[in-house]
Parts: C-alpha cells; structure tokens; sequence
C-alpha cells in the first residue's frame, strides 16, 4: 500500500522442479494473491521441440504453476485486426503442470513479434533478431511479452472499474479480475478454418480487452456476494 501497487507482472520462469505447495516461487504468488495482489505470470516458451518442430505439452514454467496466478501463453495475430486469424504461438508452452497436473495457461495474448522500446546499447538491443537502426526499439518474441500485454489490459480493467464505482471503496479481487479475463475469451483455432485449439494449448482463449473492460465497468465489487 505505501508503493500503491496493485499488479505484479513476472515476465520469468524456470523448469517446474517441485510441487506447486513446496516452490517458494509459487507460494510467493499465491500470498501476494491472497492479499489483493492480481499477479500475471508468463507460461514459458517450451511449446515446440526446436530441433524437430513437435508440439509438446507441460512444458509450463514455474511461477506460471501458481493457480491463483493468471498465466499468460503467446497469441500470433498475423499482423491483423480480426481475430479469426488468430493462432497460438508454436513456442508457447502448454499445460499441464509437472507434479500437479493443473490446467494451464489461464489465457493466450499477444506476444508474437511484439515491438517495443529498448534502452540503446543494452545487450537485448544488440542481440534481438529485428531491432530499429538506432536500436532504440527491439522486436521480441514469447510468453513473457504475453505476460506485459495481460498486464497492461489488467491496468485498464482495475482504472475502469474504479471510475465506475468510485464509492465502491475496493479494486476488483484477483480471481474477479482473472474471471473476466477468461469468460471474455475468443477461442483460438488451429487456422482460421480450423478446429478450436484444445484448453490445455489455448486455455480459456485469446484476450479479449473490449470484453473484459465492459464486465469491468459493470460490476460493483463492494456488492455482497450473491446480490
């Protein structure tokens, strides 16, 4: 409350080694979660075997096993506005988790190609694939861009909710937050003529920003449960 921080984006993760209730990663989380924190996490990009191509599954990174988290995979738009041309990046990891076997990822978002600002000089700016002639903007691809573009519509979703309901005296609690994010979801197909891609791939589907900020303008969160 003193750094009046609402959001935690952890745009990292390492190999699942434990069980969720055992990684001091996760359980960090789940307290921060606890006390009001919404905390956004990347799936990790061990969605395709590198050397062969293959899709694989429980490739999801930890924290991203946390299950209070919200736990962003990658979407490829193709550049487009219209979502039915929308597909899963091939390195987004898919659920489940090792040792728990929970669903993940919670929703897939932008984080294909992604362009961005980068500090001039820095390594990433020399070693990203495409960057700008000064090398001032980098564009990068993952779960961890994801994990920002989540972030940033969970911003838009807590300022719109409070200028909403000023009176309400609260934000939005986490699995609220979370809860729009999922029921507001485009399901994301394997091509635009395709089958929809399978939940442990594309979890409740791709974000949806316009959907969820109209939920978010819509409930009141110091109603009381039920009413």
């Amino acid at each position: 409350s003193k750094l009046n921080i609402h959001i935690i984006n952890l745009s990292l993760g390492h190999p699942i080694l434990e069980p969720a209730k055992t990684d001091p990663l996760v359980q960090a989380v789940e307290k921060a979660v606890a006390a009001g924190l919404v905390v956004v996490t990347s799936a990790g990009n061990y969605g395709q075997n590198p050397t062969t191509g293959v899709s694989g599954y429980a490739g999801i990174t930890s924290p991203g096993n946390a299950p209070s988290a919200i736990t962003a995979g990658s979407l490829d738009v193709h550049g487009t506005a219209d979502r039915r041309d929308d597909t899963a990046s091939a390195f987004s990891s898919r659920g489940p988790t090792w040792y728990d076997g929970f669903a993940k990822p919670d929703v897939l978002a932008p984080g294909h190609g992604l362009c961005s600002t980068s500090a001039t000089g820095s390594t990433l700016s020399k070693t990203a694939s495409t960057q700008s002639a000064s090398g001032d903007a980098v564009k990068l691809y993952g779960t961890s861009m994801a994990a920002a573009t989540t972030t940033g519509v969970v911003a838009l979703l807590l300022e719109a909710n409070r200028a909403a309901f000023p009176a309400a005296g609260r934000d939005l609690p986490p699995n609220a937050v979370k809860a729009m994010l999922q029921f507001s979801a485009v399901p994301v197909r394997e091509s635009a003529s395709g089958p929809e891609l399978d939940l442990l791939t594309q979890g409740a589907g791709g974000l949806n920003g316009l959907g969820a900020l109209a939920l978010a303008k819509s409930l009141d969160p110091s109603r009381v449960l039920g009413s």
